[in-house]
């Protein structure tokens, strides 16, 4: 299941999962159980919302029943979908304060933030963000467009750095050098020793994207609550594929 904080980027997850072969609906509301019952055959759910443009307050009175009830549904994963270029800010789209939101309905150890999407020149190493424009790849604060979006101007390409600004729950990064090396359960494990609460998942390939997948399908019996572009479902299927899954 997904919410995304605006119809746009709903429409993206939609298209990444339909376009892998999963039955997909997007609604404009949380859907009621006699309506899905019409779709016994969806594989996924979505929600398509307005988050990205409201403040803190709207989102802490319209978030968590939405929250609810998409944990009920029961699906591995749910994910809260940003934009790829995490445009964002304290008091306008805040991701930070949507992750708080989440964490506290859906619980779990971590939470992963999956931005990354090399299919659409999204690409995220040591934590930096960097997005294609043209034929150059651009660290984020240096992007000719993002750095300077009207509303919420990226000047900061370290997610953490610019997640510290919306919320107070720590951010690790499973970096690049371990999840090419097979030591991201490792780097996982060191992060969450250290405090960590949302871990910041590099990726920049495909190798890395199937790893990224890899730890967000953690299986068992709650739902994941992971954060992230539609390099959340790109992951996903790439690990899907690379087990034999899909």
């Amino acid at each position: 299941t997904f919410y995304g904080d605006d119809f746009t980027g709903s429409s993206a997850v939609m298209e990444v999962l339909s376009f892998a072969g999963v039955p997909t609906m997007l609604f404009m509301d949380t859907p009621e159980p006699d309506i899905l019952s019409q779709y016994p055959d969806l594989q996924a759910i979505g929600v398509a919302g307005l988050a990205r443009s409201k403040d803190p307050a709207w989102m802490k009175a319209n978030l968590p029943p939405v929250f609810e009830a998409l944990k009920t549904l029961g699906a591995p994963v749910t994910h809260y979908k940003v934009c790829s270029t995490f445009d964002s800010a304290p008091e306008v789209g805040s991701i930070g304060v949507a992750t708080e939101l989440g964490a506290a309905i859906f619980g779990g150890d971590w939470i992963p933030l999956v931005v990354g999407a090399p299919a659409i020149r999204r690409y995220q190493a040591f934590g930096q963000l960097f997005a294609g424009a043209g034929q150059v790849v651009y660290r984020l604060d240096r992007h000719p467009v993002m750095s300077r979006h009207p509303v919420t101007p990226m000047n900061e390409a370290d997610l953490g750095r610019h997640l510290s600004l919306q919320t107070d729950l720590p951010v690790g990064i499973v970096d690049l050098a371990s999840m090419k090396a097979a030591g991201s359960d490792r780097a996982v494990a060191q992060c969450l020793s250290e405090g960590a609460t949302i871990l910041a998942i590099d990726v920049v390939d495909d190798c890395t994207l199937a790893e990224a997948g890899r730890l967000v399908w953690r299986g068992g019996e709650d739902t994941v609550f992971a954060v992230g572009s539609q390099g959340v479902e790109y992951a996903l299927v790439a690990h899907w594929r690379a087990s034999g899954m899909k």
